[in-house]
């Protein structure tokens, strides 16, 4: 008993002893009397060991004022050796900070001069961290709240293990030199001019917006987005855009890891400031070395006019990164549809009016907006228009392969390379309910002249009726694999019975939100809070060019009797009459008609 008494009281001293010790003995206490020991031992001269034997360890601070916000940074206090060229061979924090001629260093008859002074810069300005901090998990910014950990050098906790190891290099610091070297062809930042020709190249620029460099609308806005996320966010958006929110629509681009990281670094390197043209100014000023600021970057030149609209359409096309995403020729982005014979299923008005406002033909499209002149829409029409269709292959399965297989997938069922970003979605052809639900004859029409308002294109300018006829009997065959039943006539009306007028569009506005807000969404935009689990998603009913396109007899009919293969259910089994369908259909018809929104069918 004694014995484990004595024991325990020697643990707890112990114990003791290493919380004293590390409270009144810090360890940047114990790297300052290193670096004095081995400066002293390396004196030159005896006044320079008297100042060395003079030194007590002391809390090292730089108060930097000249950029940005005021900061204190106390790095110096363990990196005391960092300006000290003697010490280059040794390892942190007892280190000389490394010279580089990139970033402006200056090698003098063998002595090194520092462009960026640490008394004048400090360090948190290019590495990040929490400059107050004296200890290695606070100063490096370990501790997950802390926004700004040392870039490069430190991975929080918190971050995914899986894209930890790409998260680590001291080239992440360019990052932050592109505050003030905002030059394209700094020396210093390599990838952040990679990854500004990326930002171009995948047609970024398109759907985000960076002032002063691209007017993106439909993604957000990321002229601060290296002040508002660590690069673990950034890296993770990229490569998994859907991880953080589930009903993003960037696509999934096909981006090697140094794509990526180039991507990651210029998108840090977004701070929303300047400091060229602002504090830089001011201190260069202070200096009497005042000098114009590097132009800021400017978007890649575009193609002088070309004689040949066609020509310079194909330029612009090339220019303006749209294989970023669709299909032209031999390039392929993999997340849009194949232009490569554009102008056989779709008119000169139409593309001109798509290149302008995409969402106002396919009201759920992707595409952004793109802000060009005239002249530019014009050209890259006349391109697109030039682009016909080969010669289709004989049989019906190499004719799917061809023009179907890309959105409804190899097996027709719905899951094509560039289905996820297709919405309303490609139609699952292998649901028997649905397929033999529906006269085969609307299967044709379908193909023949396509469905308004979404990606379905009309191709009967690039298939004859026959070989669209032999295209829906293989598709029946291969793929829908049940024999259909004989379909029940119906006594529905082929107009409404139920004339338009503001009470049955009050009274039909009810009905919607009694029953329909669940799945179509209180805004009939088919975003309701059952919809991320339906598949397929329920219908857009604000897409004027779809509403417009079909008859009261079919809406109808899918209001009473649902639609086969979907979530949809007959509202007839739940007491629904016509007229509360027709007051429906008055009401849905209103949403499209108040949106002034105008059809241009395809191929017409």
């Amino acid at each position: 008993m004694k014995l484990a008494l004595a024991i325990a009281s020697l643990i707890v001293f112990a114990v003791h002893g290493v919380v004293f010790y590390d409270q009144f003995f810090h360890k940047w206490e114990r790297y300052q009397t290193a670096y004095f020991d081995q400066a002293r031992s390396q004196a030159r001269s005896e006044l320079e060991r008297a100042e060395m034997e003079a030194r007590r360890p002391r809390i090292e601070q730089i108060l930097v004022t000249n950029f940005g916000a005021a900061r204190v940074d106390r790095c110096t206090t363990c990196h005391i050796a960092s300006d000290d060229p003697r010490f280059s061979g040794l390892s942190h924090p007892l280190k000389t900070h490394p010279y580089s001629t990139a970033l402006g260093d200056i090698n003098q008859a063998g002595r090194w001069v520092r462009r960026h002074k640490f008394n004048d810069f400090g360090c948190t300005i290019c590495h990040d961290g929490q400059g107050r901090g004296l200890t290695e998990y606070y100063a490096h910014g370990e501790d997950h709240y802390w926004p700004e950990p040392l870039i490069g050098y430190t991975v929080q906790h918190t971050w995914k293990k899986e894209y930890q190891k790409f998260l680590k290099g001291k080239e992440y610091m360019q990052a932050n030199c592109a505050q003030c070297h905002t030059e394209e062809n700094f020396a210093g930042t390599p990838l952040i001019a990679k990854g500004r020709r990326l930002f171009f190249e995948k047609n970024c620029y398109g759907c985000h917006r960076i002032e002063g460099i691209s007017d993106g609308t439909l993604g957000p806005e990321l002229t601060e987005a290296g002040k508002k996320f660590k690069i673990d966010y950034l890296w993770e958006s990229i490569v998994d855009p859907r991880a953080g929110m589930a009903t993003s629509f960037m696509p999934k681009f096909r981006l090697t890891e140094d794509e990526v990281k180039a991507l990651v670094i210029f998108l840090k390197s977004r701070k929303g400031i300047n400091l060229t043209e602002t504090s830089l100014a001011l201190f260069r000023a202070r200096l009497n070395q005042d000098s114009a600021p590097p132009a800021a970057m400017s978007q890649p030149s575009l193609p002088a006019p070309s004689l040949n609209l066609v020509a310079r359409g194909k330029e612009l096309v090339e220019q303006r990164a749209c294989a970023a995403c669709h299909k032209i020729g031999d390039k392929d982005g993999g997340i849009a549809p194949d232009l490569s014979f554009e102008g056989a299923i779709k008119d000169e008005p139409w593309l001109l009016e798509h290149f302008k406002n995409p969402r106002a033909l396919i009201p759920d499209s992707i595409m952004p907006a793109f802000r060009f002149s005239q002249a530019d829409f014009e050209a890259m029409t006349a391109y697109l228009i030039s682009l016909k269709a080969p010669t289709p292959p004989a049989s019906p399965a190499e004719i799917f392969k061809l023009f179907c297989a890309r959105c409804h997938g190899e097996k027709g069922d719905g899951q094509g390379p560039v289905a996820l970003y297709v919405d309303p979605a490609p139609r699952d052809l292998t649901k028997a309910a649905f397929m033999n639900s529906k006269p085969r004859e609307r299967f044709v029409k379908s193909i023949q002249e396509g469905v308004p308002g979404t990606s379905m294109a009309a191709w009967q300018n690039v298939l004859s009726e026959s070989q669209i006829r032999a295209l829906v009997d293989y598709i029946f065959t291969a793929m829908v694999k049940e024999r259909g039943r004989e379909l029940k006539a119906r006594n529905l009306p082929e107009q409404n019975p139920v004339p338009s007028s503001p009470q049955s569009i009050a009274r039909g506005e009810q009905t919607y939100l009694a029953r329909c807000t669940g799945c179509h969404g209180r805004k009939a935009d088919g975003k309701g809070p059952n919809s991320l689990d339906i598949v397929p998603r329920p219908r857009n009913l604000r897409n004027s060019p779809f509403i417009q396109s079909i008859s009261d007899r079919r809406m109808i009919e899918s209001i009473l009797y649902g639609i086969q293969g979907t979530a949809m259910p007959p509202w007839i089994d739940y007491g629904m009459s016509q007229k509360d369908a027709g007051d429906l259909v008055n009401y849905i018809r209103s949403l499209t008609q108040a949106s002034g929104r105008r059809q241009l069918r395809a191929g017409r």
